[in-house]
């Protein structure tokens, strides 16, 4: 990821097969040391399918999680500003992919109603409203490969930490460089 994201200065502490209650717990370890600046959050499937119930109660709590986790994030992160990816739509996860569209359009408009958020809808990369991407996917339909991963980072990633950091790819390195010194 380092190498996908130059020049801006990003470190990867996300971790397999986690959840929003996963990020909360650790948070005290692989968030709040760093004091970022920007952190990038994807949105996955793990946070509804660890949810009993039916869609709308897996909506339901899965957006409570996520309102409470951000407000937590927030309030020790006060200048920290949010990109919530959306939740990409999964050929090996068809089953729901209602679901993770109606989360998306929620997270939009929580990300639309809150100044420290920015939702990025990258859903279109996989899922054309007919038919997946699945040339994007490993195996398991589930998780990027290289190449989705890749495209990913360049159409969706850069563009908005470009924009979030107000700054050229050369004066990041330059910013960069001098907190390093």
């Amino acid at each position: 990821m380092e190498e996908d994201l130059a020049p801006y200065p990003v470190q990867n502490h996300g971790f397999g097969n986690s959840a929003d209650v996963d990020l909360v717990r650790y948070a005290d370890k692989l968030l709040y040391p760093y004091v970022p600046k920007i952190v990038v959050f994807q949105t996955g499937s793990n946070d509804y399918l660890r949810i009993e119930g039916d869609d709308a109660e897996k909506i339901r709590r899965c957006m409570e999680n996520k309102r409470r986790m951000f407000s937590d994030f927030h309030s020790r992160l006060p200048d920290a500003k949010f990109i919530v990816m959306s939740g990409l739509l999964l050929p090996g996860r068809k089953q729901f992919l209602a679901l993770t569209q109606k989360i998306n359009q929620e997270l939009q408009e929580l990300c639309a109603a809150t100044p420290y958020m920015r939702f990025i809808d990258a859903s279109a990369m996989t899922y054309n409203g007919e038919t997946f991407h699945e040339e994007l996917f490993r195996k398991d339909g589930i998780h990027l490969n290289h190449t989705g991963q890749l495209r990913w980072a360049q159409e969706y990633i850069l563009p908005v930490l470009q924009e979030e950091w107000n700054l050229k790819p050369t004066e990041v390195n330059q910013t960069t460089q001098e907190s390093k010194s």
